[in-house]
């Protein structure tokens, strides 16, 4: 592997939480082997080493590779025909989602994501979207390898649910108030590829002892508290354990799972996760938005990260995360896209910024994430989160050469006031297309603004093709299911009034 020399007008070694970050003016980096070796001055580090490459120049700034802490797929559920809607309603409206190959599809999303600055991803297969006639082992080492094609790390899992497949009570009751064929077309779909939890964990282990890499984790993902039994938590629990990985969980994603908690245990998911002993630093949770207080101490004192969602919470109506509270104590919270950003695409930095400025709440002296903060999450935060801590998420001697180079000009461009901090200038300006290089391991992935490994018209051609087939009778039937599902799910849900608790945050008022 060749060395190189990455200069930029500023070089921002990583952001550090609540402050300042180290920003080095007419900086560089210096990387052998995709070890990052020194950074510096320009000048000082230039002076030092012979690379076998320069990249950049004074017309860029190079910041951290960036992480999406928490990611599905590629095509959105929007491209494919599921308009945003109430997660509970959603899930049973995806459906009628066509059937896309796995490995196309996440090359896809790989292409946008290292386009907007993207080098790692905690991507959470879920097994609902398996294509007929393929088996699990198989459309989960197939995206593996996309990620591998593609250059990026990745930090991948399989979720898994053994409960509640339809609302939130047992399935069988749920279908008994169904009108009788109904329940019946219902139950065989549900019956129609079982997967058992020692199936899941064959496979997981599998995966785990085949695919792991340098770029390459493989966790354990129980798919949500409620979607899984006692029993199924322990197993994957245990599991992680023994096998010295990280558990990736959803949490609190909406007021009914909330309220769920309180139906079933009198107390939050989250809550019964820590009397199953099942939290700690090795696991993260997607959304939090319902944390409670008590809920937000229970993270800090076990070390439970969160990766917040900011652009999924809203489309589908979720709400807002306490995203101030929790770091004022201290909480692990990263950023993920969830699949599909505001604009329904994979731009990272424009979902760093809606999630600074969503908690911008109104007062003189609120507290509200600085640009700092929200680096931190981008990066050093989501390497945690990922198990890439200590290799990732800063540029420092000793650290894996996974940076990005971002344009200027997109961000000052007519003007800029000089005494302007820089990391407030990306955060507030920056956008997917300011993206130019994108490094990872000191490999060039991403070139101005063309990438490197991966064919894009190619690819695009194929996925393409796929989708322009028609519909299957399998993708047809099951789109017909879901129709006649729906309403019955929907009044389901209506019959769950909201509960209505102080918030976290005061954002109007509707009274004197």
């Amino acid at each position: 592997m060749a060395s190189s020399l990455v200069r930029g007008k500023y070089v921002v070694c990583g952001g550090e939480g609540g402050g300042d970050s180290r920003v080095i003016e007419d900086g560089a980096v210096y990387q052998r082997d995709g070890e990052i070796v020194e950074v510096g001055t320009y000048q000082d580090v230039r002076s030092r080493y012979d690379p076998d490459e320069e990249i950049g120049s004074s017309d860029f700034m190079v910041v951290p590779g960036l992480v999406n802490a928490h990611h599905h797929v590629g095509l959105t559920p929007f491209q494919l025909g599921a308009l945003d809607a109430p997660l509970e309603s959603w899930i049973i409206a995806r459906w009628a989602l066509r059937d896309v190959d796995p490995y196309l599809d996440t090359l896809y999303c790989a292409m946008q994501m290292i386009e907007s600055g993207i080098t790692t991803v905690m991507h959470n297969h879920m097994m609902a979207r398996l294509p007929a006639g393929e088996g699990l082992y198989e459309s989960a080492s197939r995206i593996v390898q996309a990620y591998d094609d593609s250059g990026m790390r990745v930090a991948f899992s399989l979720s898994h649910r053994d409960q509640n497949h339809l609302v939130y009570e047992n399935d069988e009751s749920f279908l008994a108030g169904l009108p009788s064929d109904l329940s019946r077309d219902v139950r065989s779909y549900l019956n129609a590829r079982p997967i058992s939890l020692e199936d899941y964990l064959t496979v997981c282990a599998e995966l785990f002892d085949r695919s792991r890499s340098d770029r390459t984790r493989i966790f354990i993902s129980p798919h949500n508290v409620h979607w899984c039994s006692d029993e199924m938590l322990r197993a994957m629990k245990e599991f992680a354990v023994r096998r010295g990985t990280g558990v990736h969980i959803h949490l609190q994603e909406t007021a009914y799972q909330k309220m769920y908690g309180a139906r079933h245990w009198g107390k939050s998911p989250l809550a019964h996760l820590a009397d199953l002993d099942f939290l700690g630093p090795d696991v993260s949770c997607a959304h939090g938005v319902w944390l409670t207080d008590s809920d937000i101490g229970i993270l800090a004192e076990t070390g439970t990260a969160v990766c917040h969602n900011p652009s999924s919470n809203l489309r589908l109506k979720s709400g807002v995360a306490p995203l101030n509270a929790m770091l004022e104590r201290g909480v692990t919270v990263a950023i993920g896209i969830d699949e599909a950003g505001i604009n329904d695409d994979n731009d990272i930095l424009q979902e760093m910024r809606l999630a600074q400025k969503l908690h911008r709440v109104p007062g003189v002296a609120s507290a509200s994430p600085t640009s700092h903060d929200i680096l931190h999450m981008a990066t050093a935060q989501g390497a945690k989160v990922t198990f890439f801590d200590g290799e990732i998420g800063r540029l420092a001697p000793g650290m894996r050469a996974d940076m990005v180079l971002i344009g200027l000009e997109g961000i000052s461009e007519p003007f800029l006031h000089p005494d302007t901090d820089i990391v407030d200038a990306l955060v507030y300006r920056g956008k997917g297309s300011d993206v130019d290089t994108v490094i990872v391991n000191g490999e060039v992935l991403l070139r101005g603004g063309e990438l490197t490994k991966l064919d894009k018209a190619a690819i695009l051609g194929r996925f393409k093709e796929s989708l322009a087939q028609p519909m299957s009778q399998r993708e047809i039937a099951r789109g017909e299911l879901s129709r006649r599902l729906l309403p019955y799910v929907q009044r389901f849900f209506e019959g769950w009034p909201l509960e209505h608790g102080a918030p976290h945050y005061y954002y109007n008022s509707r009274e004197l």
